[in-house]
């Protein structure tokens, strides 16, 4: 008998400054184990961050990330 694998998804919120897509916004694009087409943005960075949704965690940039990249939250 065939077992399914289940496979855990890992919701991931990365936020930019001024992507090249929509420069002079901050820009959340939401990733689950892959890029999604779900974004949120605002002018300013304490605005997007009050459009996330409640209960994640913030992760610091790390130094190899794009210089764009100003958080993860999960």
């Amino acid at each position: 008998m065939d077992q399914l694998k289940e496979i855990a998804v890992l919701e991931l919120w990365t936020v930019y400054d001024s992507p090249v897509d929509l420069p002079g916004r901050f820009v959340a694009r939401k990733w689950l184990n892959q890029p999604t087409n779900e974004l949120l943005q605002d002018k300013t960075l304490e605005g997007l961050r009050g459009r996330l949704p409640q209960g994640l965690t913030r992760l610091e940039r790390s130094p190899q990330d794009d210089p764009k990249i100003v958080e993860t939250w999960i």
